[in-house]
């Protein structure tokens, strides 16, 4: 009787490691984007429009006096929490066609890459609109004003108070 030695290699990596190791390095990209987005697109601006004599009047906006305190306002910038639901939404599809669709390891690599590069251009625009959106932020009366926000990418914060007040 003769014993022969399994022909397996002991380092071979288990069927389908390829597939779970791209799903990884899918999920660690989404979490950096969201991440990145979280910490770095943030922006602010805050002003009066009007101001304060120095006899303690008020002035309006055109630099008339006035007895009414002038508004203020600020407003914060972020990433819309849209944009890290379509970030999910990326990761859980990709990996529902990878279940319906990929036939072959190639094509489940190909559909965790084109995923992978949809959350870095969705993550890319994000932050360049955000960027544009809060450069071009400007508010001269608080009293009367209009904000244009780039609904699916980020989201405004907008307070105001009188003068003077710490609203």
């Amino acid at each position: 009787m003769t014993i022969t030695q399994n022909e397996t290699d002991g380092n071979a990596l288990l069927p389908g490691a390829e597939i779970v190791v791209g799903i990884r390095s899918l999920l660690v990209w989404a979490i950096v984007a969201a991440t990145m987005l979280a910490l770095f697109l943030k922006g602010s601006m805050g002003s009066c429009s009007g101001g304060v004599t120095g006899s303690g009047g008020f002035l309006d906006a055109d630099g008339r006096a006035t007895d009414v305190a002038p508004m203020c306002g600020s407003v914060v910038m972020s990433a819309s929490p849209l944009v890290y639901v379509a970030i999910a939404l990326v990761v859980l599809s990709s990996l529902t066609r990878i279940l319906g669709r990929a036939d072959t390891v190639d094509r489940a690599l190909r559909i965790i890459n084109n995923a992978r590069m949809v959350i870095v251009v969705l993550t890319l625009v994000t932050f360049v609109v955000g960027y544009w959106a809060i450069t071009t932020l400007r508010v001269e009366d608080w009293n009367n004003y209009s904000i244009f926000i780039p609904f699916p990418f980020t989201t405004f914060d907008i307070t105001t108070h009188p003068m003077g007040a710490n609203g």
